[in-house]
């Protein structure tokens, strides 16, 4: 008998046995749009507590997941990262609740662009593992955090 566990969603159990599981291929995909944007000045803060200050211009995008929805919340201080216009996003303050800001540099982002939290946009990826690394833990708890407040889709999508 073989217990598929984490392997179902085409993820690797660990560094241990990655030379055992070379051909899964990853199908979970986290994925939201961008909610809100906005120019915020050098200086500024972001977030709660203004704990983010900004040392240059940048546009901020908000992304409607949060740590309600299984976004941990000391993500922004790691180097856990979303994609946005095929671009790899720092988080920039504290995820909240119900939403996180990226820090889009100088790049156009507009409201409804897809945003990448586990998954492939053009050439760049972000995996369950990047984020289990960035966030020093495994990447069973980066999939079971997803909460049910995250609709799925199943399928060929």
């Amino acid at each position: 008998m073989v217990r598929a566990g984490i392997s179902a969603y085409g993820l690797s159990p660990g560094d241990g046995v990655a030379n055992l599981t070379t051909s899964l291929e990853p199908v979970l995909r986290l994925r939201t749009e961008v909610s809100h944007v906005r120019r915020v000045r050098a200086g500024e803060g972001v977030s709660y507590g203004l704990r983010t200050t900004l040392d240059r211009d940048t546009t901020v995008a908000t992304l409607p997941l949060g740590y309600a929805d299984g976004i941990s919340r000391r993500a922004w201080q790691t180097d856990a990262r979303v994609l946005v216009g095929g671009r790899r996003r720092r988080i920039l303050g504290v995820v909240t609740m119900d939403q996180m800001m990226v820090d889009c540099a100088d790049d156009t982002v507009q409201v409804g662009d897809e945003a990448v939290i586990i998954g492939t946009q053009a050439s760049e990826q972000i995996t369950a593992e990047d984020w289990a690394r960035a966030l020093d833990t495994i990447t069973y708890e980066v999939v079971c955090d997803i909460s049910s407040r995250v609709p799925r889709t199943y399928g060929e999508q």
